[in-house]
């Protein structure tokens, strides 16, 4: 009964007719569920220095409200997408260290920018892809030393590579899935033809 009211409420508050609202939260939802146990998977392969990675769980919260904010407005709720996860990024790396191959992470952000924006949102678009890419520049000056050993430093971007290319695959279908939504379907469009 108490899951169904707060299965109820979720769909009341982030219901949103926009498709690239609608995978922009799929994403959200992704990372914001998945991000309590990337420090732990982290800190099984590099050992107690990947506790480090745990600042990510700050940004747990900024996921989750990706729904409600694109509820409101949608180009802010993937704003807010493309800006939470520019943030976890380079937190993480900061922490952990350029070596840690976290950096590329950015590959998604930088998909969810380029692919969730209509044309009329040049500036929200702008936004979300130079967010990334500063963070990126960023990031090169004020990262600290690599966190883990050479020794581990395989396995840590191996499964980075795992994780990115789950992530980079789910955007895309989800983008792919809305813009399809967004063109008419030829039947539609005859239609409108005939009238």
């Amino acid at each position: 009964m108490i899951a169904s009211r707060l299965k109820q409420f979720w769909r009341e508050r982030t219901a949103t007719d926009d498709p690239l609202q609608q995978a922009a939260n799929g994403v959200a939802l992704l990372v914001g569920s998945s991000q309590p146990f990337y420090p732990l998977g982290v800190v099984w392969i590099i050992g107690a220095p990947g506790w480090a990675a745990s600042v990510a769980w700050a940004t747990t919260p900024l996921f989750l409200a990706v729904p409600f904010v694109g509820h409101a407005s949608a180009a802010a709720g993937r704003v807010l997408l493309t800006s939470a996860g520019t943030l976890v990024t380079f937190m993480v790396v900061l922490r952990l260290g350029p070596g840690c191959w976290v950096e590329a992470y950015y590959a998604p952000v930088l998909l969810v920018g380029a692919l969730l924006f209509r044309a009329g949102e040049a500036g929200p678009r702008r936004l979300a892809l130079a967010l990334p890419i500063a963070a990126l520049v960023i990031g090169r000056f004020w990262a600290g030393p690599d966190v883990a050993e050479a020794g581990r430093l395989w396995m840590l971007h191996l499964c980075g590579a795992l994780g990115l290319s789950a992530y980079v695959l789910f955007v895309f279908r989800q983008a792919r899935n809305a813009h399809a939504t967004l063109r008419p379907t030829s039947v539609s469009a005859k239609q409108m033809e005939r009238n």
